[in-house]
């Protein structure tokens, strides 16, 4: 069985929403990933606002897939 990253499949499902940030968006980093209470992504190259459509559907995307993974638990 192959593993799947979910960070990597969330990061690239939501391709082009949002703005465009450098060197790339927060949830395409392989390294350390933080959202703050104040709702901002952060890894080590970028911080990105609470407010940005990108890392919303990340949280939403998240969000769902926890509640199909609890729901199949059931």
């Amino acid at each position: 069985m192959t593993a799947i990253s979910l960070q990597q499949t969330i990061g690239h499902g939501t391709a082009g929403v949002g703005g465009q940030y450098q060197p790339h968006h927060p949830s395409l980093c392989n390294g350390r990933l933080a959202l703050h209470e104040d709702g901002t992504l952060e890894c080590d190259h970028l911080s990105v606002p609470a407010d940005d459509l990108r890392t919303q559907c990340c949280v939403n995307h998240s969000v769902a897939i926890l509640l199909l993974e609890l729901a199949a638990r059931l």
